[in-house]
């Protein structure tokens, strides 16, 4: 501030930017069962685009810090996938009752009707990764910037092959490396790599529960005693979380964690009436 204003301190302010842009583009389907001979099922399935300018944040203290990521005054190299977008989404949920027997009596009977599956399946594709890294030398003075693409690399920028065979190098790190110099001190430019050029792991997920209802006489005649298997994660399939997206990180490249636990089993005995 040029001139002190009474009651307002010259330093610890704050300054945001609110601006951007953004679009969205889906497709989204849906196909429904209504409960009719046992079966009762929703899919819904999401093919999806979302573009915006990446979360420019500038927060600048009395300490002279900044955090920005780029080149703020360009938008077009900000501008792309969002990191949250999953462009193909797949949900089911489904109930089945399963058939009885129909000339069995007693305890066989009792047994063996009364069975229900029921459970929810998830396929998504992977998040759009931005990668990121520290740039000290840049000559504007901000230090989060996107990396620059290597010469001679052919776009492939993750590895190919499974998830699990590559937690070490999901990422082809011949492909990035620090933005140019562009002065003769050794002052560095902006990366030139684009926003969301890589994606994370995709996932597929079932949680199922086994259903088993006897029913009773007591107190009434629709009483019945419930038990339930749970299983979350049912296949215990491995679901990844994201990569190191720091290029200038010891640790880029790397998978550390899941996504989603491994496999829970839980049990349920409830008395209806």
């Amino acid at each position: 501030m040029r001139q002190p204003i009474l009651g307002i301190p010259p330093d610890g302010l704050v300054q945001v930017e609110s601006a951007g842009a953004s679009r969205y583009n889906g497709l989204e389907v849906s196909v429904t069962k209504r409960f009719t001979k046992g079966l009762q099922f929703l899919a819904s399935y999401t093919y999806s685009k979302t573009l915006d300018t990446d979360a420019a944040q500038v927060n600048t203290t009395s300490g002279g810090n900044a955090i920005t990521i780029g080149n703020q005054n360009d938008p077009r190299a900000r501008y792309g996938p969002t990191d949250y977008s999953r462009p193909q989404r797949l949900i089911i949920s489904y109930v089945y009752d399963l058939p009885g027997p129909t000339n069995k009596e007693g305890a066989l009977r009792m047994l063996l009707s009364g069975w229900s599956l029921a459970g929810v399946t998830t396929f998504q594709s992977g998040q759009y990764i931005t990668v990121l890294g520290t740039n000290p030398t840049n000559v504007f003075g901000i230090s989060e910037d996107r990396a620059s693409v290597a010469p001679g690399c052919n776009g492939h920028y993750v590895t190919s092959g499974a998830v699990d065979k590559k937690l070490s190098d999901y990422f082809n790190a011949s492909c990035f490396m620090a933005p140019a110099v562009i002065t003769s001190d050794g002052g560095t430019g902006f990366g030139n790599s684009g926003v969301g050029i890589a994606r994370g792991p995709d996932q597929r997920n079932w949680d199922l529960a086994i259903i088993k209802k006897t029913g009773v006489k007591w107190p009434s005649e629709g009483s019945n005693i419930e038990f339930r298997a749970e299983m979350f994660n049912a296949f215990n399939t491995p679901q990844f979380s994201n990569p190191d997206n720091s290029f200038t990180s010891p640790t880029f490249g790397q998978i550390s964690s899941t996504a989603v636990a491994a496999r829970i089993v839980q049990f349920a005995l409830k008395y209806n009436f």
